[in-house]
């Protein structure tokens, strides 16, 4: 068990002293109930902490000070009227709570399937030693985790990603990382040099851009808009090519729920940008993973979903 030391007192402010000190245990194998694994799936950050408090009668006040939260923020997560999809905080909370590998895994990916299967083992345990040497293997492949997509592209501009490129695979919404941010000069250059590039965009006229809309609070055809325009670029671009090489730019369109924007180069690395509920695309958090075996790691998971959307595209 993880014991996590709290206070109970505040100021007149509101502010958290730092006296009357008091200790819970979040047990182990809590993390790796079957309840558990669906609420950190799900990203049910309510349930969560109704499993945790059933567990270990901790109240609202310390189970708060644990993770970086008020009292009262964590009453409004538990009855229904707030919702966590901050990365910023789902991380705080996995700390806060001193979750296993597979449980962080497990939340962060919002997926318990693409994980391994469940080891018990009590803390502090050699099982518990091996299974958490086993994860950083398994996901020793991420290479960095920006908060946001415009601090990533701050510190990886397009030009450094692809101008050495010889092979680009890319399926998301609007795939502005491509079409936006790198000059249509310059995809053709890519092209003429021998590149291949696959790009895949959400259907501007489905339904899947229409409920992502709806997440994201915008009106009715905005980002239908945008991924026209982006796919018009590109068709553009294509269809400027000498005939001989235009196949080597492939272009289709899919209408299915909108999880990932996943850019894959040089069979190499792995740019891999998360559609939050309830939050802007341009706020998602970004991982970049870097292939380092045949099949293990993370990379592979994302590769596995660009081919599998990819086959059921509709070519452009």
């Amino acid at each position: 068990m993880v014991g996590i030391r709290c206070t109970d007192q505040t100021d007149s402010g509101g502010h958290v002293s730092s006296r009357n000190t008091a200790v819970f245990a979040v047990p182990a194998p809590l993390w790796d109930t079957d309840p558990m694994l669906d609420a950190l799936a799900a990203r049910d950050i309510a349930q969560l902490f109704r499993l945790v408090q059933r567990e270990t009668k901790v109240s609202q006040s310390h189970l708060g000070v644990a993770v970086g939260l008020s009292q009262a923020q964590v009453s409004e997560i538990i009855g229904g009227s707030r919702r966590v999809s901050s990365i910023d905080v789902l991380t705080r909370i996995a700390s806060g709570l001193g979750m296993s590998s597979r449980a962080r895994i497990t939340l962060m990916l919002g997926d318990r399937n693409r994980t391994t299967a469940t080891v018990p083992f009590e803390a502090g345990s050699a099982g518990q030693q091996t299974t958490d040497q086993e994860f950083t293997a398994r996901y020793g492949d991420v290479e960095a985790v920006y908060p946001s997509r415009s601090e990533f592209t701050s510190r990886m501009p397009p030009h450094d990603l692809f101008d050495n490129a010889t092979d680009i695979r890319a399926v998301g919404l609007s795939l502005n990382l491509i079409c936006q941010q790198y000059a249509d000069s310059q995809l053709a250059q890519l092209a003429q040099n021998g590149a291949r590039l696959r790009l895949l965009f959400l259907d501007p006229a489905g339904n899947a851009i229409r409920q992502r809309e709806i997440e994201e609070d915008m009106t009715a055809g905005t980002l239908g808009a945008l991924t026209t325009l982006n796919l018009q670029g590109v068709l553009r671009v294509r269809d400027r090519l000498p005939a001989d090489i235009r196949d080597r730019i492939e272009v289709a369109t899919y209408d299915q729920t909108i999880r990932a924007n996943i850019t894959l180069i040089n069979d190499s690395l792995c740019i891999a940008q998360h559609y939050l509920p309830h939050a802007r695309g341009v706020e998602s958090p970004t991982m970049v993973i870097k292939k380092r075996w045949p099949a293990a790691g993370l990379y592979h998971v994302f590769e596995r979903t660009f081919d599998e959307l990819w086959s059921g595209g509709h070519p452009r």
